[in-house]
This record gives C-alpha cells, structure tokens and sequence, in this order.
C-alpha cells in the first residue's frame, strides 16, 4: 500500500534509530531552546556578562573592533602622529564606522536579555556620533560660540559628562569580568584627560596621557573581540582572558 502525504508526515515527526533510540540531531532538537542556547554558547569568552535565552550571535565583537578602531584613530590624532593634526579622519571613522556598529550591536543586545551592553554600547555610539559634529567643519559648532574662549570650555564639560557617564557603568560592572574593567577604566582615564586638554589647553600633557590611555584602551578592545572570535569550533587555539565575576555565570 503506498505511503499518503500523511503517513510521511508521521514517519518523519518521529525519526528513530533500528535500536529505538532518538538520533543525535532530535536529541538536540528537543531540548528546551534555552538549552540550545547555553550549548551554544558555552564555547564563548566570557567578557561581557551572558544572559541565556537569546538565539542571536553574539554582538560584543563587533561592538569592541568599532571600539577600538575610534579610540585608536582619536589617540593617534589626539598624539599627533607622524605629524597628525586634521580632525577629519576622526569624524570619518567616528561616524562611518564607530557609530554606526556600537548603535547596531547596542540594539542587538536588547533581545538578547542584556541591558548592559545594551546600554553601553548605544552610549558609546552616541558619543562618537556626538563627537564627530564637534569636530567636523560642516556642523559649525565651534563657530557658533562667538566668544573663542568659550568653545574648549564647552568641549572639556563634554569630555567630563562622558567621563561621568563611562564611570557609571564601570560601577556597574564591578561583578563582570576584569578584562571589561580595565578596557572601561582605561576608556574613562583617555575621557578624562581629553576633557583636561580642553579645559587647559595651555599645556600638552593632559592630551598626551589621553591619547596614550586611548591607545592602550584600543589595543585591550581589538584583543577582546579576537578572544571572543576564536571559539573551540573555529580555531586551533584561544586567548585567555581574565576572570569573569558574575555569579550568574558562573552558575550557568
């Protein structure tokens, strides 16, 4: 008698091996999709906090190379390498890339059931894209204070409120992991005495410690992705990173 659409529906609804036992790949199947997901994502470095439940990829990569790349091109200006002065390539990189990836990876950690990233990586988006109308010609934001003096005291009280804000999610990542600490700690130093250069522009020390925090803060940023990427299934060999705090992962 030949199979109807029915019964192959039914013969392939319950797959079974001869011995009568589920094959590997229904096994799997049936778990809870909260299961799946902490199988899959046991293979990840824990540097940012992990909240299970999400079927998303991961998105702090992305959000720390964004990171890392402005940090690195505002430093490397900011020190005046190789004779460095123009701004325009910050607000390029600012913009293009920095600020467009955070906001992206900052909107992907909200079904993903996690408001800290969330919150600091659609933060540090608006800082960049806020930062780069400061520094391009075309916003006309620093001709618009008529007084000169007024503009580097305007722009040093923007460094400070992100100095502020970068300071409160350090002491909201206090339980995390260490790595997350330094890379906050060291963004929130290069925030400081950038607003410090501003504020004294009489003097070039303030801005060179900036730019030298930025600089380290970008290569601890690219290392932090590169260790989130190289996972057991993708590559011969992992980074190591520093110990994660949160209780919540270590019970997952």
């Amino acid at each position: 008698m030949p199979l109807t659409a029915q019964d192959l529906d039914k013969s392939t609804s319950h797959p079974h091996t001869e011995a009568g036992a589920e094959t590997l790949h229904d096994t799997h199947h049936h778990q809870p999709p909260i299961q799946q997901h902490q199988i899959y994502q046991s293979t990840t470095q824990p540097f940012f906090p992990v909240y299970h439940g999400s079927k998303f990829a991961n998105p702090s990569p992305l959000a720390l190379f964004a990171l890392a790349s402005g940090l690195y091109i505002t430093s490397q200006v900011a020190l005046g390498t190789g004779g460095l002065a123009n701004l325009s390539i910050t607000v390029t990189i600012g913009l293009g890339y920095s600020a467009v990836a955070l906001l992206i990876a900052g909107i992907w950690e909200f079904p993903s059931g996690n408001p800290f990233a969330s919150a600091l990586f659609v933060s540090l988006s608006g800082f960049f894209a806020s930062l780069a109308l400061v520094l391009s010609p075309w916003s006309d934001v620093s001709t618009s204070y008529t007084n000169a003096a007024e503009f580097p005291v305007a722009v040093s009280q923007f460094f400070f409120a992100w100095f502020i804000t970068v300071f409160c999610f350090i002491v909201a990542a206090h339980r995390s992991s260490g790595g997350l600490l330094i890379a906050l700690s060291l963004i929130d130093l290069t925030l400081l005495f950038f607003g410090l250069s501003y504020r004294y522009p009489s003097t070039t020390g303030p801005l060179t410690a900036g730019g030298s925090f930025g600089i380290i803060a970008a290569f601890v940023c690219w290392y932090a992705a590169l260790a989130s990427l190289l996972t057991e299934e993708s590559s011969l060999f992992r980074l190591p990173v520093l110990g994660n705090f949160s209780k919540k992962q270590h019970s997952a």
